[in-house]
């Protein structure tokens, strides 16, 4: 093939060695079976200086047609192109595709269609690999955009995730954007319904075990067994608390939906699996081992979480993340467990004004072994008991008041200390104290009672992450 080969204007077929007619400027001159049969030896020399000399693009023959070194040097010297057909193609067939190639008929561009429509990816292509394959069978540039909406959308599980764009004009190329869109629709729905499946399962599960009461939790782990989920496995729990500014109500869930393909791009870690959940304003995300993983997990943890975030955080730049580290607990129980110190330790990382703040449950000291008492049944009904006279107000009622009795508590029956910690004036908290008095049925001289309503009060705030 000749560097700067001649401009194709016209496609020819040459009957006979001797025939002048098909030798034009600018054509492909294609060999009849007569044609081949007679160039043998210096014939074939011949008719490659007579292609030169008129500027004839390109000569083609079958595979097997005899070519002589001298030929081929001439041929190339001359910019002639010399092109091979199979010994079994017809050269009327070839005449035929070759002419509707070179003069733009559409039953080329519905080849060129009709080959990139039968393309099937190998198993693990990309995306990203798929277009450009498909894109070179169909003879026409392709792009993926994720905000151009005129193009034709790839569609997974019902929402559009890009668009398939083309810079070329007319009607095949639009045609080849909605094929390679269609392909790429139904190769990664079928993907991530396979992968993505079992993972969305296992994440229910986990919002059902941690959302159930007491009584249903044996029922609800053999569901969760039945789902997928290795309840009896080793559980390391961790919540992330989202804030954004300018953000809408469904951040969260945006976030939560990116999480669970991330996981599943990431693949099984080695005897671990990840799984993602959304039981409340916060997301849990729980790593499942076997076997007790040891305190050696808290590395391998922190160290996914924080790759996490960087994905997340290129993906979500508005958000700010808050994250609080449970540590490993066997069973449904300890998966509950493992996710109120996730929640303590959120509390504690919501305090620091950073970008992404990460707190281990380890490292909270006091809070950390007021979080193990409050995970044993007679801690959470001693906290119920004592507190049940304020819970009658009604929950928002409830909260102000235990907000006020603790800080009133901790601040060692001061006021003013008392107000200036709620933000409020301090005949506020003298009002709340006296009705708050009245309520309870404890007497708050008693430094007994005092220490026990102190306790009970910091154990609900930090259940509801106030603490």
């Amino acid at each position: 093939m000749p560097d700067v080969p001649h401009e194709i204007t016209q496609v020819t077929l040459l009957e006979g060695i001797a025939e002048e007619e098909a030798l034009r400027s600018g054509a492909i001159a294609i060999l009849s079976r007569t044609a081949e049969a007679e160039t043998v030896g210096y014939r074939f020399d011949v008719l490659v200086r007579r292609a030169v000399e008129r500027g004839v693009a390109a000569l083609v023959m079958r595979q097997s047609t005899l070519r002589s070194v001298t030929g081929e040097s001439l041929a190339l010297r001359g910019r002639l192109a010399l092109l091979e057909v199979t010994d079994t193609a017809d050269p009327l067939q070839v005449l035929d595709w070759l002419g509707a190639a070179v003069s733009g008929d559409s039953r080329n561009a519905l080849a060129w269609l009709a080959s990139a429509g039968a393309y099937e990816p190998a198993e693990f292509t990309d995306e990203t690999t798929m277009l450009s394959e498909f894109s070179q069978l169909a003879g026409v540039r392709l792009a993926s955009s994720s905000t151009d909406k005129t193009g034709a959308p790839v569609v997974i599980d019902g929402s559009p995730r890009c668009w398939i764009i083309s810079p070329d004009l007319g009607d095949g190329p639009q045609i080849a954007a909605r094929l390679a869109a269609a392909m790429i629709s139904r190769i990664v729905s079928a993907r991530e319904r396979e992968t993505l499946g079992p993972i969305r399962s296992r994440s229910s599960a986990v919002s059902e075990i941690l959302l159930c009461s007491q009584a249903n939790l044996a029922a609800i782990s053999e569901r969760a067994v039945d789902g997928g989920f290795e309840v009896q496995g080793w559980h390391a729990a961790v919540r992330i608390g989202v804030d954004a500014t300018g953000h809408d109500d469904d951040m969260v869930s945006q976030i939560k939906d990116d999480l669970i393909p991330i996981i599943a791009q990431r693949g099984r870690e080695y005897r671990a699996a990840w799984t993602a959940a959304h039981p409340d304003s916060s997301l849990v995300l729980v790593r499942t081992t076997r076997s007790d993983p040891g305190r050696d997990s808290d590395h391998v943890v922190r160290t996914a979480i924080e790759e996490l975030l960087i994905e997340l955080s290129s993906r979500h730049p508005s958000a700010r993340f808050r994250v609080g580290l449970g540590t490993p607990h066997q069973g449904a129980i300890g998966l509950r467990n493992s996710a109120a110190q996730a929640g303590t330790a959120l509390a504690s990382a919501r305090l620091l004004d950073e970008p992404v703040s990460i707190v281990a449950f380890d490292s909270l000291g006091l809070q950390r072994m007021l979080a193990e008492w409050l995970v044993t049944d007679t801690a959470r009904d001693t906290v119920s008991d004592l507190l049940a006279p304020l819970d009658a107000l009604g929950s928002r009622k409830a909260v102000i008041a235990i907000e006020t009795l603790h800080a009133y508590l901790d601040e060692h029956g001061s006021f003013q200390r008392a107000a200036v910690r709620l933000n409020v004036h301090r005949n506020a908290v003298v009002y709340r104290m006296a009705q708050i008095s009245q309520t309870l049925p404890h007497d708050l001289t008693d430094p007994d009672e005092r220490f026990a309503l102190q306790l009970a009060c910091r154990g609900r705030l930090m259940s509801l992450g106030r603490a």
